[in-house]
């Protein structure tokens, strides 16, 4: 493995406060894919660069980002929304509170709740 210091998967999501399953799943989604993995035992080792490649993942999810969004501005080497995106979601957001304070004054918050 060399002179970098690599974590194994769960030492790496106690570290980032993520579980390990989580980890599995954007590797699935291809958002982080482990630096290395034992080709014997299937160990998954992340590096310390990893480390903030999720918690850019973890801060665009906050924003409201789906992760098929959040790939798609990894792919484009971004890593990071344009004004147009940022718009985008605040206006969604936005869209979304309404609906919930409609669904409130009308007294049906929680039937619309259970419906998502």
């Amino acid at each position: 493995m060399g002179n970098k210091k690599k974590l194994k998967i769960g030492e790496f999501s106690k570290m980032m406060q993520v579980t390990v399953k989580t980890l599995r799943h954007y590797e699935q989604k291809g958002l982080l894919m482990p630096d290395e993995v034992d080709e014997w035992t299937g160990y998954r080792y992340y590096s310390i660069n990893q480390m903030q490649t999720l918690q850019s993942i973890r801060d665009l999810q906050r924003l409201g980002f789906s992760l098929d969004e959040i790939k798609d501005l990894f792919e484009e080497d971004s890593h990071t929304p344009d004004i147009r995106q940022m718009d985008e979601k605040i206006k969604e957001t936005e869209r979304q509170l309404k609906q919930l304070i409609a669904c409130r004054a009308q007294g049906t918050l929680y039937e619309t709740y259970r419906s998502l």
